[in-house]
């Protein structure tokens, strides 16, 4: 997945409400990649994008941080 880069518009007062709305989608985006709920014992494989990234816990209790990439989790 290749990184983008977003660039601040140039708007005018008329847009305003609308690039805000943008921005906190945006911003919301990046919340929920990085916040996929409370850790569970169960690996969901098929959930998320790549680069999120989550928390999840082993039979053993130990914990990991993993990161979606196009292979998987």
């Amino acid at each position: 997945m290749p990184i983008s880069k977003k660039r601040a518009p140039h708007i005018s007062i008329e847009n305003l409400e609308r690039v805000l709305a943008q921005v906190y989608d945006d911003i919301n985006e990046v919340i929920d990649s990085v916040n996929q709920g409370s850790t569970v014992e169960e690996k969901k494989t098929h959930q998320g994008k790549s680069g999120d990234v989550r928390v999840v816990k082993d039979p053993d209790k130990k914990y990991y941080l993993e990161v979606k990439s196009d292979e998987g989790w």
